[in-house]
């Protein structure tokens, strides 16, 4: 097993905040205020799950994850459409939105 050195670390941390400022960048234009984001973290807290960020970006892979993850299976039946058309008809929306849409009852 490798053991980390200082420098190990340091590369580590200075490439996911690398990785974090390109996702912030490349999301710059996504809704950031949304009036029920904080009914969303109630949720979210009741559940003890925590939402994903603002800056994080909706993927098929990821949405439908959170679905399963929140028993909102099919994603079809819940949503009306696939993930990849829900993310086409919402293109500035973050992940962090539709995750709280998916909480609500």
């Amino acid at each position: 097993m490798k053991v980390l050195t200082d420098a190990d670390r340091n590369a580590a941390r200075a490439t996911r905040h690398a990785n974090r400022r390109a996702m912030i960048a490349a999301t710059k234009d996504y809704k950031l205020v949304w009036l029920d984001e904080g009914y969303w973290l109630e949720l979210a807290q009741k559940r003890g799950i925590r939402l994903p960020p603002m800056y994080a970006p909706a993927t098929p892979t990821k949405l439908q994850s959170w679905a399963r993850k929140l028993s909102k299976t099919p994603f079809v039946e819940y949503f009306g459409c696939s993930p990849q058309r829900l993310i086409a008809l919402n293109p500035k929306t973050p992940l962090r939105a539709f995750v709280g849409q998916m909480l609500e009852p």
